[in-house]
């Protein structure tokens, strides 16, 4: 007889279900743009053009430790302790990600058992003027004692704690990979200040021996107006050309120290770890490129993969919010002792159960539902529309990029041609020095021209470096987030 009049309750629960599913029909319609929305801009043309100037090779790509090309042992060793999530400026995003791993813990536990246990000592006494009372169980004082074991179920009919799950998944891989956008732009911080220090210190170098042959080259003046070969004009002006190279020197020291010191704060090591003087990069470092620039290669970006995971999770928290209009239907069990009297706790008479489905059916909330529902397409909307606009950004990144490197490689390549210039001429002035045809003002003449054309070349060459450093940056490092969500 039970068991027929729970059969009839269930069916009657399903009947009732199926006529709110039926009024579900009037939850609203999503209408939030989508991820898969979003198309790339057209810029083949521009990359034709851009490339056509100077072609830039193509290879094996991408690489994360892509300033390994600068071979310096030094700068791959400050990559290492900067990189690492010791780095204070790594710790927030390393956190946000451990937060996010244990949402999406959090969420997922919606979806499978509960089971509880429950236990209580409670002082009871009944009143005597109750009905109690009139039993003689009045103005008396019980032990009541309870001990149970209680189940839980959700049926997640609607999929709201399945789309809870997916968004804080989403929001998970989001974290996982702004925590690689960090560690990209901190890499790009890293080696445009240890490029500063290495241009610095060099141009130091040469500016000391611009220093010692203005003396020289001072001293033989002054010999030849002692002999009277010579005025003070000649010696007038190269006294201010040592003044000013004096005031170079201080100028490139403190951009030196200056750069010296952003290196150990990006680092986060303390200064005086750091070496007096950094390992000077390689000339010659050329990036590689895929032969194809598309949406796929931007897809590499931490930053763009983090916009999308985020308006992908938003899509999910929409369609959760749309299932809060339908009810929550769970099945709930529970096994209980309970007893007025602790000495009859464990009696069998004291035992009960309950088992069954139930069902939750939102009626009236006062609008919030779909406020709530309103507010999820909004947010859905927004994260699209970053989403868009991380696209955008990294389009024009590349390209701008890629138009400075060209440019700068290009004037590096004059700069470069200049010097080999300055240096024959050099060397013919000292040919001539050889065969008396010349003396020896001219060839420290010579030697300064050769210096400071040298010194222009360095500047041009940090300044493509600088510029290779930023395409790198720009491309991404190759972040591959399905290494590590399969």
């Amino acid at each position: 007889m039970h068991r027929k009049r729970w059969i009839a309750a269930c069916a009657a629960l399903g009947v009732v279900a199926l006529g709110v599913v039926a009024l579900g029909g009037c939850a609203p319609t999503i209408h939030a743009p989508e991820p898969a929305d979003v198309k790339a801009p057209a810029w083949a043309k521009s990359v034709q053009r851009l490339d056509g100037a100077q072609a830039l090779p193509t290879g094996a790509w991408p690489q994360q430790d892509w300033w390994s090309g600068l071979a310096s042992a030094g700068l791959d060793q400050l990559m290492t302790r900067a990189l690492s999530p010791a780095n204070p400026r790594l710790a927030e995003a390393v956190d946000t990600v451990q937060w996010a791993a244990s949402v999406s813990t959090w969420r997922a536990a919606a979806l499978g058992p509960q089971l509880s246990g429950q236990a209580a000592v409670t002082p009871l006494q009944f009143s005597g003027n109750s009905p109690l009372g009139a039993l003689g169980l009045g103005n008396k004082l019980y032990d009541s004692g309870d001990v149970g074991l209680g189940f839980t179920q959700a049926l997640d009919f609607w999929g709201k704690h399945a789309d809870r799950l997916k968004a804080a998944l989403g929001e998970q891989r989001a974290a996982e990979a702004r925590l690689a956008d960090t560690r990209r732009l901190l890499a790009a911080a890293v080696v445009n200040a240890y490029l500063r220090w290495a241009e610095a210190e060099q141009q130091l170098a040469s500016i000391r021996r611009l220093q010692h042959l203005y003396q020289q080259r001072q001293a033989l003046l002054r010999t030849r107006r002692h002999l009277g070969l010579g005025t003070d004009l000649p010696i007038a002006d190269l006294s201010l050309q040592l003044q000013q190279n004096t005031a170079r020197l201080a100028r490139w020291q403190q951009r030196a120290a200056a750069a010296r010191f952003a290196v150990a704060e990006l680092a986060a090591i303390a200064p005086d770890a750091l070496p007096l003087r950094p390992v000077a990069p390689a000339s010659a470092v050329i990036p590689t490129l895929p032969p194809h620039l598309s949406l796929d290669l931007l897809a590499h970006r931490p930053d763009v993969q983090a916009a999308r995971a985020l308006a992908l999770a938003s899509v999910q928290q929409t369609k959760a919010a749309r299932a809060a209009f339908y009810p929550d239907i769970s099945f709930s069990a529970l096994l209980d002792m309970n007893s007025a009297h602790l000495a009859t706790l464990l009696n069998p008479a004291s035992f009960a159960y309950s088992f069954g489905p139930a069902l939750r059916l939102p009626i009236f909330t006062s609008g919030a539902l779909t406020g709530r529902f309103h507010g999820a397409e909004a947010q859905q909307a927004k994260a699209v529309a970053v989403y868009q606009e991380s696209i955008l950004q990294s389009v024009q990144q590349v390209l701008t990029a890629m138009s400075g490197y060209q440019h700068s490689r290009q004037i590096w390549q004059a700069e470069a041609a200049g010097t080999g210039a300055t240096r024959e001429q050099e060397k013919l002035t000292a040919t001539a020095q050889a065969l008396g045809l010349s003396d020896r003002a001219a060839v420290l003449q010579r030697q300064i021209t050769h210096i400071h054309q040298q010194m222009t070349q360095r500047l041009a060459r940090y300044a493509a470096l600088q510029a290779w450093a930023q395409l790198e940056t720009a491309l991404g490092g190759g972040y591959d987030q399905s290494r590590q969500h399969p």
